[in-house]
């Protein structure tokens, strides 16, 4: 099977397009501007340079050979200095680009990484596929749109939206868990909200990698999405003093009062329906910590 899996310049898809390589699919990595470092181990995926945003019908044309399926990580994210422009040039046109490209190239299966920030403010204790969707930010919308242009698409072409919390593994950036783990790692405070809520808000790469597999292997009908998240539950406070127990000498955990309210994902249903199998937060923390104690630069391979 082979697979194009976008956002190669980036932490997920990156990550993704490896394990999906080791696992013996034929992986076509696809990057926009920057060229990434090259891939390493054997079986490794192909890196292809293609702008989302300039696709047309025939734009998967140009790749070498036809694709069967999509697992589509590019995003641009909400972060300083990043523009509403861009995060609809980039999230919600090079998705619907990209999704009327797949199609007409013959592709049968899409899946797309699409984010808990969806969901907006969201008021319940846990988060499910029933959870009301209420003001999300610009970037929680652009998302809501690709999920809509993919539920469009269906059934000719089958898609799933998954919608992640924070991914970590070997070059995670820029998310909670990330920002916290190099803050220790470098002997520096964390500053933290909510320090008594239950916490699994994470998804780790090689637990998405297995899981995309297995759905790219047995397939599935028409269009769904799916909230992903750890297995069990820590505290806040619990989550960063397990990662910092890993990673150095203590360091301040300062508690700040404001903040949204922490509401831990329900992944039964992707479990139950799809055969999701997180690892157990705890232990999924302590693997994450060895990696960022490591330096590793990539997702060696996948499995729990």
């Amino acid at each position: 099977m082979r697979i194009l899996v976008t956002g190669a310049g980036g932490f997920l898809g990156r990550a993704l397009a490896v394990d999906l390589a080791q696992r013996g699919f034929e992986v076509l990595a696809a990057y926009r501007t920057t060229v990434p470092p090259p891939f390493r181990g054997t079986p490794a995926p192909k890196l292809v340079a293609l702008d989302l945003a300039a696709l047309d019908f025939a734009g998967l044309s140009a790749l070498p050979g036809a694709v069967d399926a999509v697992v589509h990580a590019a995003a641009t994210s909400a972060w300083a200095g990043v523009s509403a422009q861009a995060m609809a040039r980039d999230n919600v046109e090079a998705t619907r680009r990209l999704i009327d490209a797949a199609g007409a190239g013959g592709a049968t299966k899409f899946i797309f990484c699409s984010s808990m920030s969806a969901f907006g403010d969201i008021k319940a204790g846990t988060v499910d596929e029933t959870t009301p969707v209420a003001n999300p930010d610009v970037y929680g919308m652009t998302k809501l749109i690709g999920e809509a242009l993919l539920r469009e698409a269906a059934p000719g072409l089958a898609g799933l939206a998954l919608r992640l919390p924070a991914v970590i593994g070997p070059g995670a950036k820029r998310n909670f868990l990330a920002v916290a783990a190099g803050r220790l790692k470098a002997g520096e405070p964390v500053s933290i909200f909510n320090p008594d809520a239950p916490f699994n808000n994470a998804v780790h790469s090689a637990d998405l990698g297995a899981f995309i597999a297995g759905l790219l292997e047995k397939g599935w009908r028409g269009y769904d999405m799916l909230v992903l998240g750890a297995a069990g539950q820590l505290t806040i406070s619990g989550a960063v003093q397990r990662l910092g127990a890993r990673l150095g000498p203590a360091v301040p955990i300062e508690v700040r009062t404001a903040g949204k309210r922490a509401s831990p994902p329900d992944s039964r249903r992707a479990m139950e329906a799809y055969g999701y199998r997180p690892m157990e937060i705890g232990r999924m923390l302590d693997r994450y910590a060895a990696e960022v104690a490591a330096g590793a630069p990539e997702a060696e391979s996948g499995g729990n």
